[in-house]
C-alpha cells in the first residue's frame, strides 16, 4: 500500500513537471500559462521544430549560451512569438494574444489558440529570428540576406527585388527585413513550393542556407500568402 502510495505521489509530480524540451542547451520557463497542456505542446512544437532543421542550422541557434524560451499568456497583445537578438533573452511564446485587431492582415489564429501545426509553424518562425541574430558573418547572414532580396536607395529606402515587398503581411510598422528573413525561413520548411513560386529569390537564398529542400506540409498557416 505503501509504494501504491509514493507511485501515485510520484505520478502527480510528474504531471505537474515544468515542460521539458529534448534538447538540454534548450531552457523552458513559464512566466504564465493557461494551462500546463498548453504549454507542453508548444515545447512540443518548438523541438519538433528544431529536429527538423539541419545540425548547422542548429548548431547556430545554439551558439554559446543556449536558448531560453519563456512560454506566457498575454491576451491584451497582438504578438504569438518574439525573438530577441541578446543571447539571455531568447524566446517568448504568447500562449493566447488578443484576438481583435490582430496584426496578420489575412489568417488570424483561432479563437480558442493556436493548433499544434500553428505552434509548429510559429516555432520556425522566432528560430529563423534567432539564427540570423547568431549568423554572425557567413555567406547566409542576414545581411547577406538583404543585400539579396532588396537594395537600399540613396535616402535610406528599402526596394524589393520580389512583390509584394514583404511576405510578413503586417499592417504595422516592423522591421520589415528582419520578418521577412524570418518568414521565409519557416515557409521554406512548410512550403517550399509556395516560397519558391512567389518569391524565388527568398527561396534560392534559404535552399542555399538550408543545403537541402523539403516536402510540403499542409497547414493552414500558409493561407496568409496570397501571390498566386
Amino acid at each position: 500500500m505503501l509504494a501504491l502510495v509514493i507511485a501515485l505521489v510520484n505520478a502527480d509530480t510528474g504531471a505537474m513537471r515544468m515542460p521539458a524540451s529534448i534538447y538540454p542547451w534548450v531552457r523552458i520557463t513559464i512566466e504564465n500559462e493557461i494551462n500546463r497542456s498548453e504549454s507542453t505542446d508548444w515545447t512540443r512544437a518548438l523541438d519538433e521544430a528544431l529536429d527538423i532543421l539541419p545540425p548547422h542550422i542548429v548548431g547556430t541557434i545554439n551558439g554559446t549560451s543556449g536558448l531560453n524560451v519563456t512560454l506566457t499568456v498575454q491576451s491584451q497583445e497582438k504578438w504569438s512569438g518574439r525573438a530577441y537578438p541578446d543571447e539571455t533573452t531568447g524566446i517568448y511564446f504568447n500562449e493566447r494574444p488578443l484576438l481583435s485587431d490582430y496584426p496578420l492582415a489575412s489568417e488570424p489564429i483561432g479563437l480558442y489558440g493556436f493548433s499544434h501545426r500553428e505552434k509548429f509553424y510559429v516555432a520556425l518562425h522566432e528560430l529563423g529570428h534567432i539564427y540570423f541574430f547568431r549568423s554572425g558573418k557567413n555567406p547566409h547572414d542576414f545581411e547577406t540576406f538583404e543585400k539579396t532580396v532588396s537594395a537600399k536607395t540613396a535616402d535610406g529606402s528599402i526596394v524589393w527585388l520580389e512583390e509584394p515587398p514583404t511576405i510578413y503581411p503586417l499592417r504595422e510598422d516592423v522591421n520589415k527585413t528582419a520578418e521577412s528573413a524570418a518568414e521565409a525561413f519557416a515557409l521554406f520548411v512548410v512550403s517550399p513550393d509556395i516560397l519558391e513560386s512567389c518569391f524565388p529569390i527568398h527561396y534560392n537564398f534559404m535552399r542555399e542556407l538550408f543545403g537541402l529542400v523539403y516536402s510540403d506540409t499542409p497547414d493552414s498557416i500558409i493561407t496568409r500568402i496570397n501571390c498566386r
